[in-house]
């Protein structure tokens, strides 16, 4: 029998990226009414009019001249430690009513901990809490420059860009050259301010802790974590595509006051374990945050972001591509292009766009004729176990990196089952398939069986031993299919 699809457990917290300020009682909605109506006005010209105007004044000239590759002149880092960071904490005092900012622990020194990792990122007070706390050389993302001011501010801390699409230009780097950079970075200390990094790689909404990128774990140095607490960070809590910055500073701004706890964690050395699996670096680093922060830990991270972007751009539900794509990664080594193309197929699958696929509708979309067949693969996928017999995507990825890509030999596969389905001919034909399965005991499949998988292969593809094979391959579960088809559903892989 084929072995089981491995069952995961599901995630601790639920949807990262939903705006849990949607879900807070009334009495909290109330309150940021109010605090609209007397503080924002008073607030926001007080912005507009003095504060921004003074820290856009000190970024402009604490960059200017900036350059990848180059370093900030003395002279424009005296500007960034001692003329902007009081007016910024001035701001957070007068404009978001930040009357208590303590402080815990001592910050490290860059010889002693070459890297410094802060969590959670959901809020945004982050890059300001970052440029009185732990101001260094940021890694960031590019799209910085989609906000004018935010993109003036991360030039003035050195940054390393990375640019998630690929792109190299304008100074832009891909995950390999950005690590590159931090290790250039690493050999001129003193010359360059200290790398800093969100090791969880994109904005959420501080119900857990999402999964960390690897990067600031793979030159196996000692990392110092550093924690901001918010009292209330829902109230200014910023997850990626949700919330416009602006509502966001509105909702913050609309508060009487607030506190923040900034919390330097001891230095972690990594054993030598750690300085040879990035990965178990950055788990065991984050489970000590997340300790410390009385957070769960989850394996959501910025593709599931983007794998739920698509699901809803298809009618799917927000949650329906949610997979937690660092624990699937971690067993299966698979990239977002790769699930997003199974999301393709599940997307196809789901006609109802319930975001669970009906044992109905696993039937309809495969097409193949042999129905007990593809009744035990949906089963096999579906490790639920509710009883309800629904398919989430989360399983059916799991379910086809775990059987679907398994079959050995797949191509030699796909060329015998042509051969038989075919009886020798050049191309499929409902005779030549029907036929076939009848010989080998499968007397229940029908004539309109086989014509609806035909005319589902024929919409793709033509009918020859190619057209039949590059079929399969963009319908891998039709692999083990036609493995059980030549082999029987008791031969193992």
């Amino acid at each position: 029998m084929v072995q089981r699809v491995r069952r995961l457990p599901e995630p601790k917290s639920g949807n990262p990226f939903i705006d849990t300020n949607a879900y807070t009682p009334w009495m909290c909605s109330m309150k940021q009414l109010v605090g609209m109506v007397m503080l924002l006005p008073i607030r926001m010209a007080l912005n507009v009019l003095l504060f921004i105007p003074a820290m856009y004044c000190c970024v402009w000239l604490a960059s200017r001249g900036w350059k990848p590759g180059k370093h900030l002149k003395p002279w424009q880092r005296f500007i960034m430690a001692h003329i902007l960071r009081p007016i910024v904490r001035l701001w957070l005092l007068v404009v978001f009513g930040y009357w208590r900012i303590s402080v815990r622990g001592k910050r490290a020194s860059a010889t002693d901990a070459p890297f410094t990792v802060i969590a959670p990122h959901s809020t945004v007070m982050d890059t300001w809490m970052f440029l009185l706390y732990t101001y260094g050389s940021m890694v960031s993302q590019r799209e910085a420059a989609n906000y004018p001011f935010v993109y003036r501010v991360a030039l003035a801390c050195e940054p390393i860009w990375v640019e998630r699409s690929g792109g190299a230009g304008g100074g832009t780097r891909t995950a390999s050259s950005t690590l590159e950079e931090m290790e250039k970075r690493l050999r001129l200390p003193g010359r360059w301010l200290p790398i800093c990094v969100y090791p969880e790689g994109t904005r959420h909404n501080a119900n857990a802790m999402l999964g960390y990128k690897t990067g600031a774990f793979q030159p196996g140095l000692p990392v110092q974590p550093v924690l901001f607490k918010f009292n209330k960070p829902e109230d200014s809590i910023w997850p990626k595509g949700v919330i416009s910055p602006n509502m966001s500073f509105i909702r913050a701004m609309s508060r009487p006051w607030a506190t923040c706890d900034v919390e330097y964690l001891p230095v972690y050395l990594p054993s030598k374990e750690e300085r040879d699996d990035a990965q178990l670096f950055a788990l065991n680093v984050q489970n000590e945050m997340a300790k410390a922060l009385t957070l769960p830990t989850t394996d959501f991270s910025l593709e599931d972001f983007h794998l739920t972007r698509k699901a809803m751009a298809a009618g799917l539900p927000r949650d329906a591509a949610l997979i937690e794509y660092n624990l699937i990664n971690r067993l299966h080594n698979v990239r977002l292009p790769d699930l997003k193309v199974v999301l393709e197929r599940f997307i196809q699958m789901n006609t109802s766009k319930s975001g669970v696929v009906s044992s109905n509708e696993f039937m309809v979309h495969l097409a193949w004729p042999i129905r007990e067949h593809a009744v035990l693969l949906f089963k096999e996928y579906d490790t639920c176990s509710d009883g309800r017999e629904e398919l989430r995507y989360r399983e059916y990825v799991v379910g086809t990196l775990d059987l679907a890509t398994k079959v050995p030999n797949a191509a030699q596969v796909v060329s015998d089952a042509f051969e038989a389905l075919s009886d020798g001919q050049d191309q499929l034909s409902t005779t030549g398939i029907l036929d076939a399965m009848h010989k080998r005991g499968f007397s229940d499949v029908s004539t309109d069986s086989v014509e609806r998988f035909l005319y589902k292969m024929s919409q793709s593809s033509d009918l020859s031993v190619s057209g039949f094979a590059s079929y399969v391959e963009s319908n891998p579960d039709l692999n083990v299919l036609l493995f059980w088809f030549l082999h029987g559903t008791d031969a193992d892989f």
